[in-house]
């Protein structure tokens, strides 16, 4: 089956750095021991990735936490994600040449509003075809309903997809679906494996 689809991941793929991160920023900006973070946001962090509306109630608990104003919270987690994480050049430029190309591209990514908003200035929305975020779309990997919502989107079969991920767990529904997968390591292994699969721009 011939390639006509290229679906990206946001965080450790377009845009590189570690979740961890942002994590030592805000804990180092609040003064916290980074495991008095981690208990802090545990309980809240997993339903603000899927649902954006529940950014104000995390907020809210983080404020009676640490004793800050919600609007500079929301800042520092802003500025956390601008700092911590950069732009792939290298990939953004692979995937405007692959729409150039005649393929479709796509994004599917967990994301929070938090770094949505950090990310906004570089377009991501206009890159690719479809993008589904899934603070959005109230659902995130690797629920298989997220890969599934995308490929109704794009209009194509999975078969006829390869997604491109940094993390194995995030692959296994995109697999079992049928389509192809590149674990993210680095751009160079990224680009060879696209070439592997006959994937020419």
């Amino acid at each position: 089956m011939v390639i006509k689809a290229v679906i990206f991941d946001v965080n450790g793929v377009l845009m590189l750095g570690k979740g961890r991160a942002i994590h030592e920023f805000m804990a180092s900006q609040l003064e916290s021991d980074i495991e008095r973070w981690f208990d802090t946001i545990e309980p809240y962090w997993s339903e603000i990735v899927r649902n954006e509306s529940k950014t104000l109630s995390f907020l809210t608990n983080l404020t009676h936490e640490y004793n800050i104003h919600e609007s500079k919270l929301k800042r520092l987690f802003i500025t956390a994600f601008g700092k911590r994480f950069k732009k792939n050049s290298q990939l953004f430029k692979v995937a405007e040449k692959l729409r150039e190309k005649g393929y479709k591209t796509a994004i599917l990514s967990d994301q929070t509003s938090f770094s949505y908003e950090a990310f906004k200035k570089y377009n991501m929305n206009k890159l690719v075809d479809v993008a589904l975020w899934s603070q959005k779309e109230g659902i995130r990997k690797p629920d298989i309903k997220f890969y599934k919502l995308l490929l109704k989107r794009l209009k194509i079969s999975a078969k006829e997809c390869v997604f491109i991920d940094n993390h194995d767990w995030n692959l296994k529904p995109a697999r079992k679906l049928g389509m192809k997968t590149i674990l993210f390591k680095n751009n160079k292994k990224t680009i060879d494996s696209l070439k592997k699969l006959g994937i020419k721009w």
